[in-house]
């Protein structure tokens, strides 16, 4: 079993084996490194083997327990896509799996798809996404509980990040207010990203790989 790390995530590659022998193995795969995940969404590769309620609703609660949130779920049959929507996973397209925020299902709703075509092309997206790299998101006003903000090149955010906003940025992160939420500046693995605030007060803060919580 692979877990690799993506601008926005993780992927979790258990379409190669059945998923009744994956759950120890992610547990003692994630235990090796409490900690280091946490905080992190992640797409699960599931493949075409056939599984059971249970064994997938085991590898979301482990995923859980380490502080990984499971946003999606890539597929090949209609089996295991059934199984996906009643844990209450969406579908994810395997073209976009490495973008794991990207949204949404295989298809687009109402047949609207500008939307997806916007953000392959590195224009702002619903949700403030920019996927062009080298750009720059520049957002005025707050940054709410719930709302996320990523780009593949810097963020600068005029304006406070409430607790329960994300922002998630290739390059470096500015935040012209208060930063409560979450910010992952160097997302792809620039270890020289930086992050500014006029107050510095983040729930958690990451550069690359490097993860740093704020007390309780």
């Amino acid at each position: 079993m692979q877990i690799k790390g993506t601008k926005s995530g993780l992927l979790l590659h258990l379409h190669e084996r059945p998923l009744s022998g994956a759950v120890s193995q992610l547990r003692d795969r994630l235990a090796a490194q409490p900690g280091f995940y946490q905080g992190s969404r992640a797409v699960l590769l599931l493949g075409s083997h056939p599984a059971e309620a249970a064994e997938l609703a085991a590898i979301i609660a482990t995923l859980e327990q380490f502080g990984i949130v499971a946003d999606g779920a890539v597929c090949d049959t209609d089996e295991v896509a059934a199984l996906v929507r009643s844990a209450g996973l969406r579908l994810v397209g395997a073209s976009i799996a490495a973008s794991p925020r990207a949204r949404d299902d295989r298809t687009t709703p109402h047949g609207h798809a500008d939307d997806s075509h916007r953000e392959r092309h590195g224009k702002k997206a619903r949700n403030g996404q920019v996927v062009g790299p080298g750009e720059t998101l520049y957002h005025k006003g707050t940054v709410r509980s719930g709302q996320n903000l990523s780009s593949r090149g810097n963020i600068v955010v005029i304006g406070d990040v409430n607790a329960g906003g994300e922002l998630v940025a290739a390059g470096d992160i500015v935040v012209w207010g208060a930063l409560r939420g979450v910010a992952h500046a160097g997302a792809e693995g620039d270890e020289s990203a930086k992050v500014f605030a006029l107050r510095l007060e983040p729930m958690q803060l990451r550069i690359a790989t490097k993860l740093a919580v704020a007390p309780e």
